[in-house]
């Protein structure tokens, strides 16, 4: 965590996980507004996580900018954390709920193969991931609606 950030903001890593919890359903219960301003303040407090990217591309899709959500992916997040598979993941994710299916599984692929090759294979945004690229197994597969919600590897 940023030194300033942790003085500023004496907040345990338990508060940073419930506030990512409050900002992931108010983007599940159409309130994409608190969930933005929830994101973004944790954006503030934790400057290293990819969470705060993966909830405001939430809050976009929520309120069915997939596209927008895919951009701000492609353009913000993986431009400060070059390479992030879970961030690659949630790309997939948007550029697949945009319509964009041949450049989702462009990004899915090559992140999939990475995953796995690295024993990451069974990780919650590969799983996602491999629903993404699998539609017809997909709900065997992820199990609930937003499990990337539930387990992400990615830390408040």
């Amino acid at each position: 965590m940023n030194n300033a950030a942790a003085t500023a903001f004496p907040l345990s890593r338990e508060d940073l996980q419930l506030i990512a919890q409050i900002g992931f359903y108010a983007a599940q219960s159409n309130q994409q507004g608190a969930a933005t301003a929830l994101f973004k303040a944790l954006r503030v407090v934790r400057p290293d996580a990819v969470l705060p990217f993966v909830g405001l591309a939430l809050a976009d899709m929520g309120a069915g900018r997939h596209a927008e959500a895919a951009r701000f992916l492609r353009d913000e997040a993986l431009r400060e954390h070059p390479g992030d598979p879970e961030l690659c993941a949630f790309l997939g994710l948007a550029l697949t709920e945009a319509g964009r299916g041949a450049e989702a599984r462009r990004v899915l692929e090559p992140m999939v193969d990475r995953e796995r090759a690295a024993g990451r294979g069974d990780q919650p945004y590969v799983r996602m991931a491999l629903g993404l690229l699998h539609p017809p197994q997909s709900a065997a597969r992820l199990g609930t609606a937003h499990p990337h919600i539930e387990n992400s590897r990615s830390e408040a």
